[in-house]
């Protein structure tokens, strides 16, 4: 006999709290990742959130990532995050050092940063340079400035970044969830986070990201169009 719809949601909401809490046991400045066997292609989704938020920041991210079972498509999502400086002349800094950190690792999918302005720009431009997209928890002027300032942030000459801007609150039913899985209440910055990563993984979704190779790997380029294509950014 099945389990009842109630308990069957119960017993799914329990394996979440424990997958969530295993993922956080990874906490700051740290790489996770399951521990299952897997033929699956793997590729990672890199955090860089300044310290203040970080907690909330990557608690949002990895919220996202086991609601999904950490794959994405054919892909299998390892989850590594550094933190950044609160302030400047440290968080220019600390944000290209993660972003160089995250060119020399050959999986690199996406990154999702929450740095502003100036080190934002440097983040996003140096990982255009690579082919690696980024997720932006900058302000609405960051979002015009990636699309309207094209050559100042895109050496490569394709668009390769969003920017999820703040002022959206926290949805009721979202936060609930967050609060089942980790015991303590989101903010702004939480949902902010597990945006940025949905984000991801529906562009790391796209059959387009794949290619055709056996096993297949990751088309940096599908990707970075797919995440624009979806956020409907700089149409």
């Amino acid at each position: 006999m099945g389990l009842s719809s109630t308990r069957a949601r119960a017993v799914a909401a329990g394996l979440l709290v424990a997958v969530l809490a295993a993922a956080l046991l990874a906490g700051c400045g740290a790489t996770s990742q399951s521990s299952a066997p897997t033929t699956l292609p793997t590729v990672s989704l890199w955090l860089s959130a300044t310290t203040s938020q970080y907690r909330q920041v990557s608690a949002g991210a990895k919220l996202a990532l086991a609601e999904h079972g950490g794959r994405a498509g054919v892909f299998r999502i390892n989850f590594a995050a550094r933190p950044l400086s609160d302030a400047e002349p440290n968080m220019t800094a600390d944000a290209l050092g993660n972003a160089r950190e995250t060119l020399q690792d050959p999986q690199a999918s996406a990154v999702i940063t929450d740095a502003a302005g100036v080190p934002a720009k440097g983040a996003i431009t140096l990982l255009n340079e690579a082919g690696i997209p980024a997720v932006s928890l900058g302000d609405r002027a960051l979002q015009s400035a990636v699309c309207s300032d094209r050559s100042a942030f895109y050496p490569n000459g394709r668009v390769t970044a969003i920017v999820v801007p703040p002022g959206g609150g926290v949805p009721a039913a979202w936060a609930g969830r967050f609060r089942a899985a980790l015991r303590y209440a989101p903010t702004e910055a939480a949902y902010r986070g597990y945006e940025a990563a949905s984000a991801g993984i529906a562009a790391l979704g796209e059959k387009s990201v794949a290619t055709s190779d056996s096993p297949p790997r990751l088309n940096r380029a599908a990707l970075a169009a797919a995440l624009v294509h979806g956020a409907g950014h700089c149409a």
